[in-house]
């Protein structure tokens, strides 16, 4: 109790109220008056929202893809420097909560030290849920604001309760690590939990906190249990000491607050404990609470006006507690400034000097530097030198003079600085993988290595094509090896699990990926805890950009097309608006990192928390790949599905080429490159997107080089550095000069043009002396600091450099200019070699054994721009039949197969189609598919009723099989099989109740009279809903005489059309995409898919404006337009869109919306 005057009060809460309904707040006081008679006095606060938008600073930016984030100009956050507090003001902030709480804290690690309150703090905790996520982030941030970062995490115990624990030193770090690594994993997934036994285990260096409000502590205080508080806080003292145990006093103006207090600093004195200032900081200011509510309400899956969630809070098995609510009361766990914090403690301000005992008591950096790799081997340095050799005869045509010096070149630098287990390590998961059949192919800098080569991670001969070590690995050891190799999709987990048997599960886990809180998941997320209707949610969510960012979410309702005129109700998302911002880039999961793999001589939980991912088998650390990079040296353990489609042809390949290997598959076939000059490469992985079939018609592609230059130019997107117009327009004879014949060396086969990385730091090498770290650090810098104009702070230096070593200055405003402008995200050589090594072996397959690739490509999916049913529409195109699935002769997967022709059915056409796999088949489960190939064992389905006894789908199964026309070789009449499955079910029970009895055989029973088949149509939209994709037809072929009566032509024929020439075409628009333009208009581009292949369509903005949302809320859209020629390429310039009703909308017996793809949106 505290007094007041003659009042004693008794209690002082603050509730926040309706917030979304523009509520005001409210201050409750409960007291015992002058006579002893209690009262209450409840106060009117302002509310915290209002129905108008408060002007709010701009939300720092969390870009989590770096490589856009650069390419779009942004910057890590700016940190003002440490305001000096002084004097008995100082004091620390105890408890801070980041977005790594998961619905908990509102805030970045990132941004926590950039607020100016925190700038008057000495120093800040941040302790959130068994996470060390955001501890490496943090502490960075604070380093530059002069604050002392503490790091710390909160453990939850059995009986409820939590405790917050600090790392006092490295020590401490390792021994908090260990135990949050063993309560995640020694629990289920997303329940990690503390108990007794493993805090006991783990208490070296490590300061207590009793946690505030939710503390083991003030549970046992609110029920008046003193005694059992006494016993816990005197077994906390045994294990920690108590000079390390540190009583939290949380003022946050809950109901049972000024009691509970008073009996803690009670206890606090009677154990000779201090006690602190502190309790949960979730949010920056008031404002932002409602963001922080939501987040706890998307959590705990309750609704607005729901108090306690549908979410257990522990997992079967784990010791139940009472399921209390986790919304806070109101606004107050904010981060207050120095005069609030004065003011709430004003009567015991020592609370607030007491905070800085425990920052006293940590070092002002607890965490780990940088770990080893294991060992390979004793002698590392000749084992690596031996097998590169060994590689070398193996795979280079000839050892000459030149490979000689450049290998010893290579290894004298790997051996020298330390890296030669690395490269083992890679060569050893490399070797493995080729003994199991598993296609590889590296990608990256490693690719500038001939040693890479050699050891059979590279399929680039980096001396072949001059490629510069120094980008691999500059002299003076300035930059760890960076080493990524692209594994199959299907079989990169075998891969992981190889390195973990190898160097044991203790020394090898997964980076982790945060997934962050975007515009489509705020809009379903958001308004689901706002009550908006489902449909409502699905209509926005589908249709938005995945361009549009959450801050301006209501300005696209206007802004857009597609979105003005949909009859969203804007009441009914006024929160989710109002909220976006806030909630932008909050981290909302962990998962594991698609290629990270970290490996370490020490325990890995030493020095980061391991848990369990969304993969069995696979678990990963708490620090995604920037935080992992300062510690470990990462492999990165990728996939391209072009490997698999080369893995899966080779081995079809091999049922009539036994020795066939598509390592020996030429690169210097000319039809090859006649197919990149004619931009026939639908399917083709890392060369299927209009961008860049276009780019190889224009530069004409003839060789491998060639298609390098097009990776480097178009993979890198809109963000990219290199000048492709003017490339092409020099390639093609227009005239340049030089100032320098150094320029020719260097840029000479790139025609005055830079197009790699490399060239930029040859450049400053050449002109300006810089050695190789000095280059890549300039060249990095023009790029990530784009909007700092960094290439402008370098630029005298850049002058001074180039002229001190005998050049004009005009020569040095020539190399500042190729260099300056080399601002946006750019590839190596090797790595746009590698890619295209990729895509130029996938068409000599798709050439030379076309059934084969195609199912390898099916089989691969997602492979790449295109889905399934653009692809086998291609494969139809290239005269290569579709077979429906079939129960008695389908794999699992896509398989080739022959065919009668149709012409003369005794002649067989080797591999003239491919079946259809019974993978494709949507909604039936594998396991019933593998019942399927394994009843086959024992012979063919002699029946549909057959089939069924063996088997036993369910009925939905059954239906879908039949509906996509699976038992067509048994029976036709699709409509008669549907009528027949009840019948079919209680035979197949009938059956099942036989076996063990005499072999007698159930007569089967008839199938219903008289039915009447699905038509044509019906059955390919039936197809096309259930395979996605079409068997005979793509959907619009039945379309085609009404298109074609009304004077339009397919996309095939506007594509040979002659430049000028206006014409219209219908057809379902796909990969729809629009690049940012210097002019700040939009631009639309799009595929119109028909029976006949791909249109290229360029939507401008007075058109996309007007037209645009026929585009995208139509399946199908009528398009009224003109050739253009560019440069020999021919696309169709978009004048009218329309929407089109196609005739099979009539046909359709449901009113179910035809199974064709709307909004296919590129990005998002």
């Amino acid at each position: 109790m505290s007094s007041a005057g003659d009042e004693v009060r008794l209690a002082r809460w603050r509730e926040a109220g309706d917030w979304w309904a523009c509520a005001p707040q409210l201050e409750v006081c409960r007291y015992l008056d002058g006579q002893g008679i209690r009262r209450e006095k409840i106060e009117t606060l302002p509310p915290l929202m209002t129905v108008d938008r408060a002007e709010t600073p701009p939300r720092i930016l969390k870009l989590r893809d770096e490589k856009i984030a650069r390419a779009c100009g942004y910057k890590d956050p700016v940190v003002a420097p440490h305001v000096e507090s002084g004097g008995s003001d100082s004091y620390a902030a105890l408890h801070v909560l980041s977005g790594y709480a998961f619905g908990r804290g509102g805030m970045l690690a990132a941004e926590i030290c950039s607020f100016p309150e925190a700038w008057e703090y000495q120093a800040i905790l941040l302790a959130d849920p068994f996470s060390l996520m955001g501890a490496r982030e943090f502490r960075r941030y604070a380093a530059q604001a002069e604050i002392k970062p503490l790091i710390g995490a909160t453990v939850e115990m059995p009986e409820g309760g939590e405790l917050v624990l600090v790392a006092r030193s490295k020590r401490g770090y390792r021994s908090l690590s260990r135990l949050i690594t063993e309560c995640h994993l020694g629990e289920p997934r997303l329940y990690p939990l503390c108990t007794w036994e493993r805090l006991e285990r783990h208490t070296e260096d490590l300061l207590c906190l009793t946690g505030g409000d939710a503390g083991v502590l003030n549970r046992l205080m609110v029920r008046r249990d003193e005694e059992g508080a006494r016993i816990m806080l005197d077994h906390l003292i045994g294990l920690y000491g108590r000079e390390n145990v540190f009583i939290q006093i949380e003022r946050s103006y809950l109901p049972w607050e000024i009691a509970t207090n008073e009996r803690m600093l009670e206890l606090a004195e009677y154990a000779r404990v201090t006690p602190v200032a502190g309790g949960p900081i979730t949010h920056h200011r008031p404002e932002n609470f409602p963001a922080q509510d939501v987040l706890v309400c998307i959590d705990t899956l309750c609704t607005i006006e729901e108090v306690v969630g549908r979410k257990p809070l522990r997992e079967e098995g784990q010791p139940q507690i009472p399921h209390s609510p986790r919304r806070a009361l109101n606004a107050e766990r904010y981060l207050r400034t120095r005069s609030e914090m004065r003011e709430l403690f004003r009567d015991r301000p020592d609370l607030l000097e007491n905070t800085l005992r425990v920052a006293e008591r940590c070092d002002s950096n607890v965490l780990p530097g940088r770990t080893n790799l294991p060992k390979y081997c004793e002698n590392e340095a000749e084992l690596l030198r031996y097998e590169t050799y060994e590689g070398a005869r193996h795979f280079c045509k000839v050892i000459d003079s030149d490979v000689t010096d450049r290998l010893e070149m290579e290894l004298d630098r790997i051996i020298r600085n330390g890296f030669a287990s690395h490269f083992l390590i890679a060569w050893d998961m490399c070797r493995w993988a080729t003994d199991q059949g598993i296609v590889l192919s590296g990608r990256g800098s490693v690719i500038d290595s001939l040693v890479a080569y050699c050891l059979g991670f590279s399929r680039i001969n980096a001396l072949e094509h001059d490629l510069h070590f120094d980008r691999f690995l500059p002299e003076g050891a300035t930059k760890r090896p960076d080493i990524d190799i692209d594994f199959e999709a299907r079989r990169r987990e075998d891969v992981r699990g190889y390195l973990t048997t190898k160097y044991g599960p203790a020394h090898v886990a997964t980076v982790a990926a945060f997934g962050a809180y975007g515009s489509r998941g705020i809009i379903r997320e958001v308004g689901k805890v706002m009550g908006v209707p489902p449909e409502s949610l699905s209509l926005l969510a589908k249709r938005l950009h995945g361009g549009v960012t959450p801050e301006r979410l209501e300005e696209a309702l206007d802004a857009r097309p597609e979105l003005r005129n949909s009859n969203i109700p804007r009441e009914r998302f006024h929160w989710v608006f109002r909220l976006a911002e806030d909630l932008m880039d909050i981290p909302r999961n962990a998962r594991a990192h698609s290629s990270g793999v970290v490996i370490c001589e020490d325990p890995i939980a030493d020095i980061v928390p391991m848990m369990h991912s969304g993969v069995d088998g696979v678990p990963i650390i708490q620090w995604d790949k920037r935080s992992a990079k300062d510690c470990f040296d990462k492999f990165d353990v990728l996939c391209l599905r072009g490997n698999d489609v080369l893995s899966d042809t080779q081995a079809r390949v091999r049922d009539q080429v036994p020795d066939f290997d598509i390592r020996d598959v030429s690169l210097e076939d000319e039809d090859v490159y006649r197919a990149f000059r004619a931009g026939n490469l639908i399917g083709i992985p890392q060369s299927a997107s209009p961008a860049m079939r276009q780019a190889h018609i224009r530069v004409r592609t003839e060789n491998l080089k060639d298609a390098g230059v097009v990776q480097a130019a178009i993979r890198p997107g809109v963000g990219g550095a290199v000048k492709i117009n003017e490339y092409i327009a020099r390639r093609r004879g227009q005239h340049y000069g030089v100032l320098d014949p150094l320029f020719d060396d260097i840029l000479g086969s790139t025609y005055g043009i830079v197009v790699f990385q490399e060239q930029v730091d040859q450049l400053l090498q050449e002109f300006g002396g810089y050695s190789a770290a000095e280059a890549e650090e300039a060249r990095e810098g023009i790029y990530k600091r784009k909007k700092e104009e960094f290439a402008q702070q370098i630029r005298q230096q850049v002058f001074d450099r180039i002229v001190a070593r005998g050049h004009s200055e005009e020569i040095a405003q020539e190399v500042f200019q190729y260099v300056a402008q080399f601002e946006g995200y750019g590839f190596a050589q090797g790595h746009a070699l590698a890619f295209a090594d990729i895509s130029v072996r996938c068409v000599w397959c798709q050439q030379n054994f076309p059934a084969e690739y195609f199912a390898a490509l099916l089989n691969a999916q997602p492979a790449g721009y295109y889905g399934p049913a653009t692809i086998a529409n291609e494969a139809r195109i290239r005269e290569i039949e579709i077979l429906r699935p079939d129960v008695n002769r389908s794999a699992i997967n896509f398989t080739p197969e022959d065919l009668l022709s149709e012409d003369d059915p005794r002649m067989l056409i080797p591999h003239g189609g491919i079946r259809v796999g019974l993978r494709q088949v949507g909604g039936v489960q594998e396991a019933t598919r593998e019942r399927i190939i394994a009843a086959r064992h024992d012979g063919a389905f002699a029946s549909f009723f057959d089939f069924v006894a063996r088997v036993r789908p369910d009925r939905d199964e059954l239906e879908r099989l039949i509906l996509c026309g699976a038992f067509e070789g048994l029976t036709e009449n699709r409509r008669t099989l549907l009528w027949a499955i009840p019948r079919a079910l209680e035979y197949a029970a009938m059956v099942s109740s036989m076996d063990g009895a005499l072999p007698l055989r159930l007569q089967e029973p008839p199938f219903p009279e008289d039915v009447e088949d699905f038509s044509i149509a019906e059955r390919a939209i039936q197809d096309r809903r259930v395979l996605d994709l079409d068997i005979r037809h793509h959907l619009v072929a039945f379309e085609r005489a009404r298109i074609k009566e009304k004077g339009g032509i397919t996309s095939a024929e506007a594509s040979r059309l002659t430049p000028g020439t206006k014409a219209f075409v219908v057809g379902n628009p796909i990969r729809l995409r629009f690049p940012p333009t210097s002019s700040g208009k939009r631009v639309m581009f799009f595929d119109l898919e028909d029976e006949s292949g791909l249109l290229n369509v360029t939507c401008f903005d007075d058109v996309y404006q007007r037209d645009g949302h026929q585009v995208i809320c139509n399946p199908y859209i009528t398009l009224r337009g003109e050739a253009q020629d560019r440069d020999g390429h021919i696309a169709f310039l978009a004048h009218r869109i329309y929407p089109y009703t196609p005739c099979l909308r009539e046909i359709q017996v449901t009113d179910d919306p035809l199974p064709i793809v709307v909004s296919d949106f590129l990005v998002g």
